[in-house]
């Protein structure tokens, strides 16, 4: 799966007009990464990163209409949605530690986009054994619900 990332994504810059000096593709737990590096990130990420999630979901589009199996894959460009994720993962790490010091059973994160809510998820079932999840609201409130098991 990886090669196909790989070529699907290099098809894809190529047709997009991008430069870029390599792109990696690596799997862990069935998810995908994919990374572009270039002289050029902001050209690929754009303003607040819409260029970078446009090329993703085309990515994906053309990855789904071409295989049987949905691949989950993530595209970044030098660092940039790493370094989101990292930024979100502190953030829920802080609201947990607040949970945990105000004796809380439950507590709810602020809306985020489905893709961060899967890895919010996963995050939280990696490093947290005494926690587990749940999505509650609709549309673009929904969020997730972190009680103990």
């Amino acid at each position: 799966m990886e090669t196909i990332i790989q070529k699907a994504l290099k098809l894809l810059l190529d047709k997009y007009g991008a430069n870029y000096d390599c792109v990696r593709v690596s799997e862990e737990n069935g998810h995908y990464r994919a990374i572009i590096e270039t002289e050029d990130p902001a050209r690929m990420i754009g303003r607040s990163g819409t260029i970078l999630n446009s090329l993703q979901i085309l990515l994906k589009n053309i990855l789904w209409s071409q295989n049987e199996e949905k691949a989950f894959v993530t595209l970044d460009v030098d660092g940039y949605r790493q370094e989101q994720y990292n930024q979100i993962y502190e953030k829920v790490k802080k609201s947990i530690e607040l949970m945990k010091e105000q004796n809380l059973s439950e507590m709810k994160l602020e809306p985020m986009k489905p893709f961060l809510r899967r890895l919010v998820h996963l995050w939280i079932a990696n490093n947290y054994s005494e926690l587990t999840t749940d999505s509650v609201g609709e549309g673009r409130q929904r969020a997730i619900r972190v009680f103990y098991k």
